[in-house]
């Protein structure tokens, strides 16, 4: 197992995959740069809290000469320079890989979870390549099983009227979720394993484009923080901040979320989700053990954000009560905003 040499940090390594990736194409199979050149993978698989996560870690070394493997890019304007204060992004996929883009200091990696049902498939299998739409010439992917988004944002996002490329989503697939179902996430300050925060208070909610085959049209847009995430335990103790545990009062994964209806197959939407209108479920810590005024997303404290469909026994009971459905959904620009408020409407249904 090749590791990451010890004067590389994650940061370091993660850059330099990036410049390695960045100008190459690639879909679920990992075409990515002659899929990754001398890259040092390790599969980790863990279950926490009865959620299957599949991350692969890919760790490239340092790269003296770009020229010797024919992928190198113009380094990255920053968000700043080339987008609305409005909106921060956390990734817009482009550089086709699972990291998220650390203009703001943040690093982590998109991952894929589900069920575990006997029966159920996902993709990505392992690691998460982003799904190409278009080519390099900006031409729509005629391997595509999805339609592509058009760049710039339109009337919906106009703070995208920057954007200057639109190849790349994150995408999963998957059938045969026989329990709560499946989904894909992101860290926003993750390496090892470990789920720490970020302070997301300058914000007031996410933004993200959306398009999918889904039960009902709905997906669970989940806000994970730093008490209600079983990874963050060490994070939390750190800082002195109650958190879930293992006792039936105090059970993990009880995250701020909202439903997200309406979302088609034939067209990318765009959702606002203030930070206000993301509620618990309330089976679990904070909502169980803690105070009621405990009981709302902590801004200053947020680990990751997740995007969640039905399977056939949506609340676990262990008894089935839906049919076993497939689904398709993909997300694109990924981002943290400050045009919205607590006086921001919740979403409604996409047209």
């Amino acid at each position: 197992m090749e590791m990451v040499p010890e004067d590389m940090t994650m940061r370091e390594a993660k850059m330099a995959m990036a410049q390695r990736a960045r100008a190459c194409g690639g879909n679920w199979d990992g075409e990515l740069c002659e899929r990754l050149i001398s890259t040092g993978r390790v599969a980790m698989r863990g279950v926490a809290g009865g959620v299957s996560v599949r991350v692969l870690w890919a760790l490239a070394a340092i790269v003296s000469a770009q020229g010797a493997i024919g992928c190198s890019d113009p380094a990255r304007i920053p968000d700043g320079e080339r987008l609305s204060p409005e909106v921060s992004l956390i990734d817009d996929m482009e550089d086709g890989t699972q990291y998220i883009l650390s203009d703001d200091g943040r690093v982590g990696l998109w991952y894929t979870y589900n069920d575990m049902s006997a029966s159920g498939t996902q993709e990505p299998a392992v690691g998460f390549p982003m799904y190409r739409t278009r080519m390099p010439d900006g031409e729509p992917n005629p391997a595509s099983e999805i339609p592509p988004r058009e760049c710039g944002g339109g009337v919906e996002a106009p703070f995208f009227a920057g954007e200057e490329s639109c190849a790349f989503v994150a995408r999963t697939a998957g059938n045969g979720q026989r329990g709560w179902g499946a989904g894909m996430g992101v860290d926003l300050n993750g390496e090892g394993g470990a789920k720490n925060p970020v302070d997301a208070s300058e914000f007031g909610g996410i933004g993200f484009f959306v398009q999918g085959n889904v039960r009902g049209g709905s997906i669970r847009v989940n806000v994970q923080d730093v008490r209600t995430t079983p990874e963050s335990a060490t994070a939390a103790d750190r800082r002195g901040i109650a958190r879930c545990t293992d006792e039936p009062n105090r059970r993990c994964n009880d995250h701020y979320g909202f439903l997200v209806r309406g979302v088609r197959a034939d067209a990318w939407s765009w959702v606002s989700i203030p930070f206000y209108c993301l509620a618990s479920g309330g089976w679990g810590f904070p909502a169980m053990g803690g105070t009621p005024d405990e009981n709302r997303l902590r801004t200053d404290a947020v680990v990751g954000i997740q995007f969640q469909v039905e399977g056939a026994d949506p609340t676990d009971s262990g008894t089935p009560t839906l049919p076993v459905q497939a689904f398709d959904f993909a997300i694109d620009n990924l981002a943290f905003l400050r045009n919205v408020d607590a006086n921001t409407p919740c979403p409604a249904p996409a047209p």
